[in-house]
């Protein structure tokens, strides 16, 4: 093993003296192999700046610090995303100099990725990862420009755009269906999630102290909402009631939804998942996921409950209407003509009748 190298655990960290000083720090792997590169890279640095000089920086020292930096402000599953798309960019791109990368390696990487079966989704998500390292790098001045994004714009347009949104919800009967085929405690996960429009991780993360009966409204905490920003939902006659049953002899900051264990379901538990997909295979039905669950309730409150689509972004806690508008506009056009509000109406034809203004033809006698 290298004289600069020891190990903490089962971290390797470096020690080196240079300029009459001493510099350590964490290589953060328990490879050998892969700490020797990453000292490599160290020494490199270190004598380009006793120099005056700017090393070149690689694809890997970048990875290393664009993690350490800038996962620490992303939300679990934001973080998980990012590992996945930055292994994938490591098998491509492992000890490549930043300043290398250009058109031809980015269709490389594209072509094999491709190959490898994953969708043009995917590989647009990996491309944002390495877009969002390269502008980091920006900041640190190891880079002069960020090749990914023109290379997105041309792609997007050559056909490597986003898949078809998903536009799966339950019918009435379908749910009834669903819900009867499965076990008592997924039921009402399910049954909850169609009724208040959760994402998974607000639902699993619900607490019974975030619940008031007495309002008949939940609350959304602001460190477990996607936006970052608290949000006060209503409790249809549905919930209420689950809400109230899983309350019971109960008190305090714990879990709303438990396992068996009497924890908290996490992000990764395939065992809603499974439970909803089972149930639907019994059901006879299509396919959901917990997912298509949020966009029930999106649709029932436009359609069903008439509810203004300003008010349907609010509880799904969307950080604009327009990202609403782009969830649901698969729906029928009547259904977003009802979700207009009265309000909006009156204002418009208001403004149609001020001096000026074309004013809106006369209704025929």
């Amino acid at each position: 093993m290298p004289r600069n190298l020891r190990k903490r655990g089962t971290v390797y960290w470096y020690r080196i003296g240079a300029k009459g000083r001493t510099f350590e720090g964490s290589l953060e792997t328990s490879q050998l192999r892969i700490a020797q590169e990453r000292l490599e890279g160290v020494k490199r640095e270190l004598s380009a700046s006793r120099f005056g000089e700017k090393p070149r920086r690689t694809f890997d020292e970048a990875a290393l610090r664009f993690k350490r930096e800038h996962f620490q402000y992303l939300k679990p599953k934001s973080r998980k995303r990012y590992i996945v798309s930055l292994l994938a960019l490591a098998d491509h791109f492992h000890g490549r100099k930043l300043d290398e990368v250009g058109p031809a390696l980015l269709g490389d990487f594209e072509r094999a990725r491709l190959a490898q079966g994953v969708s043009t989704t995917t590989v647009r998500r990996d491309l944002a990862c390495l877009s969002s390292l390269y502008s980091r790098a920006e900041e640190w001045e190891w880079v002069t420009s960020n090749p990914v994004k023109p290379f997105k714009r041309g792609r997007a347009r050559a056909g490597l755009k986003e898949g078809a949104a998903r536009v799966r919800y339950l019918s009435t009967l379908e749910e009834a269906a669903v819900l009867a085929k499965a076990p008592p405690k997924a039921r009402d996960y399910l049954a909850f999630a169609i009724d208040t429009g959760l994402r998974k991780e607000e639902q699993c993360s619900l607490l019974l102290t975030d619940v008031d009966l007495e309002a008949n409204e939940l609350t959304i905490r602001a460190e477990v909402a996607k936006s970052g920003q608290a949000r006060t939902v209503p409790l249809l006659p549905r919930a209420r009631e689950i809400a109230q049953r899983l309350a019971a002899n109960r008190v305090g900051a714990v879990p709303l939804f438990q396992t068996a264990a009497g924890v908290r379901y996490t992000a990764d538990s395939p065992t809603l998942y499974e439970a909803l997909r089972k149930a639907c295979r019994r059901a006879g039905v299509a396919p959901a996921s917990l997912h298509d669950l949020r966009r029930t309730c999106g649709c029932r409150l436009l359609q069903e409950h008439g509810m203004a689509l300003e008010k349907v972004s609010r509880w799904l806690g969307h950080a604009d209407v327009r990202i609403t508008q782009q969830r649901y506009a698969f729906l029928r056009s009547a259904d977003l003509h009802r979700a207009i509000r009265p309000a909006d109406v009156v204002a418009l034809r208001t403004e149609r009748a001020k001096p000026g203004t074309i004013s809106s033809p006369r209704k025929k006698s």
